[in-house]
């Protein structure tokens, strides 16, 4: 999970943990560019927090670790970028709810293949 709201992204952090899923939510960029490299990951969250020019950097590394790697982005309002191009999109208001439902649509489409916790 990539996000600037520390506060924010440990709780949806918690609440995805709370329903199975492994999160690493670096909590700078230095460590999202560190946990990109290391490669343990099975989808990315990419919050609206970050600017254009870190998601296009972020999801750059991310291409060149793990390009079938599956991109859910979080938003304020749903709106299209021709650079950005998600699995799934999930607006703010939506709540923990919609982002776990982002998941599961994700994790049909791609297989039982995210890491959950047992």
């Amino acid at each position: 999970m990539l996000g600037q709201h520390l506060e924010l992204g440990w709780y949806r952090s918690e609440f995805l943990r709370a329903q199975g899923y492994d999160v690493i939510f670096p909590e700078n960029r230095k460590e999202a560019v560190a946990a990109i490299h290391e490669g343990k990951f099975d989808v990315v969250l990419l919050s609206y927090s970050l600017s254009h020019a870190t998601s296009q950097e972020l999801l750059e590394l991310i291409d060149q670790r793990c390009s079938e790697c599956p991109v859910i982005t979080i938003t304020e309002k749903r709106w299209e970028d021709r650079h950005l191009t998600p699995a799934e999109t999930v607006l703010v208001s939506e709540g923990p709810e919609g982002l776990l439902d982002a998941l599961k649509k994700v994790e049909q489409h791609h297989g039982n293949g995210l890491r959950r916790v047992k």
